[in-house]
């Protein structure tokens, strides 16, 4: 197989809206297999959460001609550092979600991507022995599952990166030449989300809704649930004011 040209390799502007994450990836030879397959069909944001052991020469084995994509890849202490500046967050993996809406196939999440608002978007790959934990699930507004045969469900990492970018090729089609893609609303960062999670923790507290003994996944469940709402900044912005205030008042109810 040969290098592909810049012609070949040409980013569909679509594209850079995804950023592919792994997180806490155990082994460097998978980090460059997901980097060739990113730079095969034309995805060049790559983020490491903390990673172990990783070296970037042994990475550069199985990177082939995705080298350059491995030198600017962004290296994350914590995962919401890693979602701090994204618009959304996708998980992959094979653990449904407790709520039924919060889980789809990989074909569904990506049929209602044409016409979508342009947002910066984390794919969310978790490490190879376990996949996601519940705190990373948590953060993602949907889980997303690659359909698999039952008596083989699972794939390796850089298998699941390739098929779900393929499918993202085939969905969001390149605009025509000279046409860009409009970013239209500003959309809710990482970092606006977990203040607003802050501000919701703070709350369910202070009014009694969360105490010792209460069930574990609600505060995650409720959480995630503004997540879904899809919502721009400045309704996030009003749902800070409006938790804020409220957390305020409880607390000189208090006091």
């Amino acid at each position: 197989m040969h290098a592909l040209t810049a012609a070949e390799t040409t980013v569909n502007q679509q594209n850079e809206d995804f950023h592919v994450i792994l997180v806490e990836p155990q082994e460097s030879l998978n980090v460059g297999s997901v980097a060739r397959a990113m730079m095969n069909l034309g995805f060049r944001h790559l983020h490491l959460v903390a990673p172990r052991g990783y070296s970037h020469d042994r990475a550069r084995i199985t990177a082939c001609w995705a080298e350059p994509l491995l030198d600017s890849l962004t290296i994350h202490d914590t995962f919401p550092d890693a979602l701090a500046d994204m618009e959304d967050a996708v998980g992959l993996s094979l653990r449904y979600g407790r709520n039924p809406a919060f889980s789809v196939m990989l074909p569904e999440w990506t049929a209602t991507l044409p016409g979508r608002q342009p947002r910066r978007t984390a794919l969310v790959f978790g490490p190879e022995d376990n996949g996601l934990r519940r705190e990373h699930v948590d953060l993602c507004r949907y889980v997303i599952r690659i359909p698999s045969a039952e008596d083989s469900p699972t794939f390796n990492l850089a298998q699941s990166v390739l098929i779900v970018l393929w499918e993202l090729t085939k969905t969001l089609p390149a605009p025509p030449p000279g046409e860009g893609v409009a970013r239209v609303t500003e959309r809710p960062t990482g970092n606006d989300l977990v203040q607003l999670d802050r501000l919701v923790d703070s709350v369910m507290t202070e009014s009694g809704f969360v105490r010792p003994g209460s069930p574990e996944p609600t505060p995650g469940l409720i959480k995630n649930l503004l997540r879904r709402m899809d919502m721009d900044k400045h309704e996030a912005a009003v749902l800070m004011a409006f938790f804020g205030r409220v957390n305020t008042a409880l607390r000189q109810r208090r006091e």
